[in-house]
């Protein structure tokens, strides 16, 4: 039986038709990005369209629980290819969601996901597939950063901490497929064609540099200068620290309410003890961050 506490990893491998899948990253990029749950995640310039939901509306962008599958939307109708790839590669019965995501020379900062939800989150299963390669652009799952290849099925530890990143203005579009189960289930039953679960597959892990304290001394004496006009400014360069230095995603918010209190703000501590929670603790379903803004 699969369990959670297994890593994010490869769970298999699709060979992409470039030319058809070029037709619908452009369709795709050009539909205008619009404000959605959990925007607050994200600094710079990222987008999720859904092509399958749970109520069929293009501008419905919140995962729920739902019985039965998602249905496709008018942007599924935009990207023939990925919706054929979605009824072909996958189960499209279990499918609860997908979507297609972007991030351009932006950040989505350390946060647990499916923490609002009524499920164990053992029960979830969300994969993630590049569709556009990207030297730039890196994942993180806890304590590791990965780089990510196109047509890479990856199984993502959503419950856990983790994060993403794109250092560049080059695209990085991606397939989000989300699934859900009632009881025990094995990995390889997401799949509709078993020949396309590759478990056997070994990932591109980014080399870091070591993190020491000095450096952690450094971040937390930006108390000495952090305010309500600054702080998301520096609760984003704290986001990075993780991609380039091997240390857990979910210290940057150990750093960050720490340089808080360095800052002897009770009011401003109390913010970003309240955006830890929010990001890596609990939260209802349709709770917003304002805390952060």
């Amino acid at each position: 039986m699969w369990r959670k506490s297994v890593r994010s990893h490869i769970v298999g491998k699709v060979e992409l038709d470039k030319a058809r899948l070029q037709h619908d990253l452009e369709a795709l990029a050009a539909v205008p990005r619009v404000e959605e749950e959990y925007d607050e995640f994200s600094s710079g310039y990222w987008k999720n369209l859904s092509l399958w939901n749970s109520s069929g509306e293009a501008d419905d962008t919140m995962y729920r629980d739902i019985q039965g599958s998602a249905k496709p939307t008018a942007h599924a109708a935009k990207a023939p290819y990925l919706d054929e790839l979605i009824h072909t590669v996958f189960d499209s019965k279990i499918v609860k969601m997908a979507r297609a995501r972007n991030l351009v020379d932006a950040m989505v900062i350390p946060h647990r996901d499916f923490i609002e939800l009524n499920k164990d989150n053992d029960q979830y299963f969300r994969t993630f597939m590049v569709l556009e390669d990207n030297g730039s652009a890196f994942h993180s799952d806890d304590d590791t950063v990965i780089h990510m290849r196109p047509g890479e099925i990856w199984y993502l530890d959503a419950a856990a901490p983790h994060s993403a990143v794109n250092f560049s203005s080059d695209s990085r579009q991606a397939l989000c497929v989300d699934f859900a189960f009632e009881g025990s289930f094995t990995e390889d039953q997401i799949f509709a064609d078993k020949s396309f679960y590759r478990p056997d597959l070994e990932p591109e892990i980014v080399v870091r540099k070591p993190f020491t304290t000095d450096h952690r001394d450094k971040l937390v004496q930006l108390g000495g200068i952090i305010d309500n006009d600054n702080f998301k400014d520096i609760l984003f360069l704290m986001s990075r620290v993780h991609y380039r230095y091997d240390v857990p995603a979910a210290e940057t918010y150990e750093w960050f309410v720490e340089a808080c209190r360095l800052a002897d703000d009770t009011t401003l501590t109390a913010k970003a003890e309240g955006v830890r929670d929010y990001m890596i603790g609990q939260r209802a379903l349709g709770e917003r961050l304002v805390a952060a803004a």
